[in-house]
């Protein structure tokens, strides 16, 4: 019990904390911050960099990154657009199957050509990028009928609206897939362990393109959602998303080298940044200023994550000696603890 508590804490700890200090940060230098707004705002940033950090942090579990999910959702939004004569399902549903399939035909490609994933998605970023601006004929698409939207923008108990509660179930959806799936497994061994995970028969190709079909998947998603909320669609639209969910996932914990990462990590590090930028927008600050903020702040946490481990492995194996020098050997627990 105490180990499990211990664990937690390491795990979480820091981020909690840097959470409500921002939170009591906004409350006491902002009075507007308190009302219901702000849990609003916050709440939305889940449906929009929210959905697309989760989708990214498959990848990054995998020891990969997607760096086509800013052009993905800018197609996907063009896309959502042009269907949405259709219905407002129609719409959301084609966007994500679009996505997703994207996203499989990349993580496919990957896996079976070897090619580095940062390479390989910084061609696709561009390419995926033309094809929005093909797709839209080089010029924002628009509803021809603003009411089929309307749905979205409702408002319900007091803090949600539909796109955060979509949000929410992509997020206990893909939080489960990960924790209680063979192929979410999968997907942590080859991005812990490459070659351990091939040499134990882990399928690397099927579940590079599971990591990068969700990757899509979300970033479709998340598009079709903003673009029909707002009535529009540009092929150069969100420009900025790439950097804020990857900043997100590193903020909430995710690792950069694969393996390390949990749906809760997602949660913190999207709650922070949500709050950090709807408390930035009450003191109507501009936008600059809050990436300002959060690349201190991700800057920070990097540091602290690198001091923190150092100590970690140094009590380790300190603890290692004084079993070698009580017992005159050394427990194969142990030897593993220490990452030896």
């Amino acid at each position: 019990m105490r180990g499990a508590l211990t664990t937690t804490l390491r795990e979480y700890g820091l981020r909690i904390v840097i959470l409500l200090a921002v939170i009591v940060t906004f409350l006491i230098v902002s009075k507007s911050f308190a009302g219901p707004s702000s849990v609003y705002a916050v709440l939305e940033s889940f449906a929009f960099v929210g959905i697309v950090a989760l989708g990214l942090s498959v990848t990054m579990i995998a020891g990969e990154l997607d760096l086509s999910v800013a052009s993905t959702a800018a197609l996907m939004g063009v896309i959502a657009i042009e269907v949405a004569q259709f219905g407002l399902v129609v719409a959301i549903v084609t966007a994500l199957a679009g996505g997703a399939v994207l996203g499989a035909l990349q993580g496919w490609l990957i896996a079976r050509l070897g090619i580095n994933s940062l390479v390989f998605t910084a061609g696709s970023l561009i390419a995926i990028r033309g094809f929005a601006y093909i797709a839209s004929n080089n010029s924002p698409v628009v509803l021809t009928d603003f009411a089929i939207s309307d749905p979205l923008h409702t408002r319900f108990a007091t803090f949600f609206s539909p796109s955060s509660v979509i949000a929410i179930i992509a997020f206990v959806v893909v939080g489960l897939f990960l924790a209680f799936t063979r192929p979410g497994r999968h997907i942590y061994a080859i991005g812990g362990a490459r070659t351990e995970a091939i040499a134990a028969g882990v399928p690397v190709t099927g579940s590079m393109t599971l990591a990068f079909s969700l990757s899509g998947a979300t970033a479709g998603l998340a598009g079709a959602i903003a673009c029909l909320k707002g009535g529009s669609a540009a092929p150069e639209g969100f420009p900025d998303l790439l950097l804020l969910a990857v900043g997100a996932a590193l903020i909430g914990g995710i690792g950069l080298y694969g393996g390390v990462g949990t749906i809760w990590h997602v949660v913190i590090g999207v709650a922070i940044t949500g709050t950090l930028t709807a408390g930035m927008a009450t003191l109507a600050a501009p936008s600059y200023l809050s990436n300002l903020v959060l690349g201190v702040l991700l800057v920070l946490l990097l540091v602290a994550d690198f001091f923190i481990a150092k100590a970690v492995r140094r009590r380790r194996l300190s603890r290692l000696r004084e079993i070698v020098a009580t017992d005159g050997e050394v427990p194969a627990e142990a030897l593993v603890a220490t990452g030896r």
